[in-house]
């Protein structure tokens, strides 16, 4: 029997993830696939729900794409990735919520490199890199309206998972582990 829709689409997505998530994950550690399932481990062990475990898993999708437009950087992938991601999963069929926390977790760190001086201090020479090329820290009146976004908190939270989860030969689920909760996402999406 052939796949339906969304184990269709979910099929594509781990092939993605398994043949260009291989590739190094712009000046970290570890691999694209690697940090994907470090994040989305990291979203499971806090007891986040369905749609925050799969951004996680997802939210640097966009940099495995291949379509025409996106612009590259040599050292840092796709720039806009997080816009890229969100419109590719949007695209089939991810709800609003997992789609606007991918193109959330860019705004999210130029956030906090404008309120918590702190944090800019902890970011990898990689992710400081990046910073540049994704407009660099907010406008105080972009933070004020970051601040007023109702996915705020959890985009700060997918942030924070983001910048953990770069650890080379971190124990993780494996992909297929989450196979099942991508299709019944997207099952309820499709109907």
């Amino acid at each position: 029997m052939a796949p339906g829709p969304s184990e269709a689409i979910v099929d594509q997505l781990f092939a993605l993830l398994e043949t260009a998530g291989q590739s190094a994950y712009f000046g970290e550690p570890v691999t694209q696939v690697e940090h994907a399932l470090q994040c989305a481990q990291l979203a499971r062990d806090s007891g986040a729900g369905e749609e925050m475990i799969i951004a996680a898993l997802l939210h640097d999708i966009g940099h495995l794409l291949e379509e025409d437009g996106l612009q590259r950087h040599e050292n840092v992938g796709v720039i806009d990735h997080d816009a890229a991601g969100a419109r590719y999963l949007r695209d089939r069929g991810f709800s609003d919520r997992v789609a606007a926390l991918v193109g959330g977790h860019v705004e999210a760190k130029r956030y906090l490199t404008t309120t918590n001086p702190s944090y800019f201090a902890r970011l990898s020479p990689a992710s400081v890199a990046t910073l540049e090329l994704q407009g660099g820290p907010m406008t105080a009146e972009q933070a004020a309206v970051f601040e007023g976004d109702p996915l705020k908190d959890d985009k700060l939270r997918l942030r924070s998972w983001d910048e953990t989860g770069k650890r080379p030969g971190c124990p993780v689920a494996p992909l297929s582990s989450y196979r099942e909760l991508l299709i019944s996402h997207l099952n309820r999406a499709h109907n």
